[in-house]
């Protein structure tokens, strides 16, 4: 065991793993746990009807060693135990150790294990096990044994791994105390998960039963403005014509067909209003099958928020079975049970904020501090005069917000005209002015490229890092590069925030990229939501320092209302809702 471990006298470091089952929108059925504490070797093997009281003290001297440690949270969530304070997951430190690189067994626990040349488990016998629990039971005796001995099986394997990667997080007090706060995040994970977001069952269930009806229906009814499809077909052709008739200009691919994927329907739904319920009718189409959503018997919709997934160290839940991940539409389904409400508040213009305080800009900072950065933006490089507001000078906000939000995103000169339908050389006209007026925060974007060539590693405040090592044989895309430290910073804010709020109690049923969604009380969503919105501010503040501090916007829905997302004017749905009552009249 290392000794700086018990230099800092902590009683136990317990490796732990928990198996259940977790039927879709359940909360998870725990079935055993074992533990082994690594500094005394002391073991504990608890089966089902053994775990109704917690046999750790969870105190700030105990430490929680686990591989991917939400699910063991949720564990400690469904049977009322109270939640570790010092968590360290060794997923979320190997996916640092290795983010930016591919290793060649994944980033399991086996992938861990074999990349540190550690014996394994071998796959096949792993999933068979697997099967096993989820089939759910009644086991045998010797299944029970067969159970318990995986169980440790996979904690053993904790045991050895941890002197492996000790090191890599425990160079330094500092070090180790990042590791905690991840670890800390993915704690508050579990609950959220757990959580879950409440859903409209009684609706849902009608749409499912009448799905198949719905979606042939949708096609005709949709596309009667439109005239792209054929039959159920999508057709590039037809919607090339439609483009051309419509006057609308479209990215293309070098060989000249039309690029169809979601995120450039998306940009041009946004400069185009009219090909919104376009956009939606694809995305519908193509991702969203009803039945997929992870909605439990009680109405909450869980799912896995599969943190520090991305490069960013971002969540990437599972599109199909989050409620925010098909289309947009489907987010009507979200609805607060009787006396309750939710709130969601979201970080404002959360990126930018990062941009200028990370860089030291003090005009981007300033422009972010006034409360319309695009605005600021034309009077600061003299697009509009001093006093200028979105009132009064609309068309040279509206060119700056292309350029403010497109430079975030590194995107180019010709990607800004695509995306916003301004020409080509006002766009590079623009985008001069902004590396001209920004010069501070050019120059930190561009050494953090140059970083990245020459292998080094990025890192956020935190430590959450990536790193290109030459050796990976990956090519770098210098736009993610330049937009990583926005995006991994947003997500140090976000987890921060998380765990604060899980903390102090309040119910978080889900983060949604910059936002946070909030359940309570009706009579006390208010003041809950003002709460959130603090410790927001006060997470934004930590990441960001020196006092400066992202603001937050909230929305409130109480009981009978349903969520409506900002960039959904209902359209659609009421489409939908047509559809459903037009197919349910035609039952015998």
């Amino acid at each position: 065991m290392a000794p700086a471990i018990e230099a800092v006298n902590y009683r136990h470091v317990w490796c732990v793993d928990f198996e259940f089952v977790a039927l879709p929108g359940h909360k998870p059925r725990v079935i055993c746990m074992v533990a082994r504490c690594i500094l005394t070797d002391a073991i504990l093997r608890l089966w089902e009807d053994d775990l109704k009281a917690c046999p750790f003290a969870c105190d700030e001297r105990e430490v929680f060693v686990a591989y991917y440690a939400s699910a063991e949270s949720s564990c400690f969530e469904a049977l009322g135990w109270p939640q570790p304070q010092r968590v360290i997951d060794l997923f979320a430190e190997f996916r640092r150790i290795t983010n930016g690189v591919y290793p060649a067994h994944g980033n399991g626990l086996i992938g861990a294990l074999l990349y540190f040349g550690l014996v394994s488990i071998g796959g096949e016998e792993k999933e068979q096990m697997r099967q096993l629990i989820m089939a759910g039971g009644p086991w045998t005796d010797p299944q029970k044994r067969d159970i318990l001995a995986y169980c440790e099986s996979d904690v053993d394997a904790l045991a050895r791994l941890w002197p492996k990667m000790w090191p890599h997080f425990a160079e330094s007090p500092k070090r180790l105390g990042q590791a905690f706060l991840r670890g800390r995040y993915m704690a508050a994970a579990g609950v959220v998960e757990n959580n879950g977001v409440p859903i409209d069952l009684a609706l849902l269930d009608r749409l499912v039963s009448k799905w198949s009806e719905i979606k042939e229906r949708l096609i005709e009814k949709v596309d009667a403005d439109y005239g792209v499809y054929e039959g159920t077909r999508f057709s590039s052709q037809l919607f090339g014509a439609y483009l051309t008739r419509a006057g609308i200009p479209w990215p293309q691919h070098p060989d000249g067909s039309l690029m169809l994927d979601d995120d450039t329907f998306r940009d041009r739904s946004r400069v185009f209003p009219k090909l919104r319920n376009l956009h939606e009718l694809r995305a519908t189409m193509a991702r969203l099958r009803l039945s997929d959503l992870s909605v439990g018997p009680d109405g909450r919709c869980r799912t896995m928020l599969s943190a520090f997934r991305a490069r960013t160290g971002r969540n990437q839940p599972s599109t199909s079975r989050f409620i925010f991940g098909p289309a947009r539409w489907i987010r009507h389904l979200i609805k607060p049970a009787a006396g309750r409400a939710i709130a969601y508040v979201d970080w404002s213009s959360q990126e930018l904020a990062v941009a200028g305080a990370l860089s030291g800009d003090p005009l981007l900072w300033e422009a972010y501090e006034g409360g319309d950065p695009y605005i600021a933006f034309a009077i600061q490089a003299g697009i509009a005069p001093k006093g200028a507001t979105k009132a009064t000078h609309p068309v040279e906000r509206d060119q700056c917000k292309s350029i403010v939000l497109g430079v975030n995103y590194g995107m180019s000169a010709q990607g800004i005209a695509a995306k916003s339908g301004i020409h080509v050389d006002r766009a590079r006209e623009l985008l001069r002015m902004h590396k001209t007026t920004y010069r501070v925060f050019w120059a930190w974007a561009e050494a953090n490229v140059n970083n990245c060539l020459l292998g080094l590693p990025l890192e956020t405040v935190f430590g959450w890092r990536i790193h290109f090592p030459p050796s990976c044989g990956e090519t770098i895309n210098d736009r993610s590069i330049l937009n990583w430290p926005m995006q991994a910073h947003g997500a140090e804010m976000m987890r921060l925030a998380v765990s604060m709020a899980t903390e102090e109690g309040l119910m978080i049923c889900a983060p949604v990229h910059d936002a946070l969604l909030l359940e309570g009380p009706m009579d006390e969503i208010e003041a809950q939501a003002s709460r959130l919105a603090q410790i927001m501010g006060d997470a934004s503040e930590l990441v960001l320092g020196n006092g400066k501090r992202c603001r937050t916007d909230t929305k409130i829905v109480r009981a009978p209302d349903r969520y409506v997302d900002d960039k959904d004017d209902g359209t659609f749905f009421a489409q939908i809702m047509k559809l459903l009552v037009a197919a349910e009249a035609e039952d015998p």
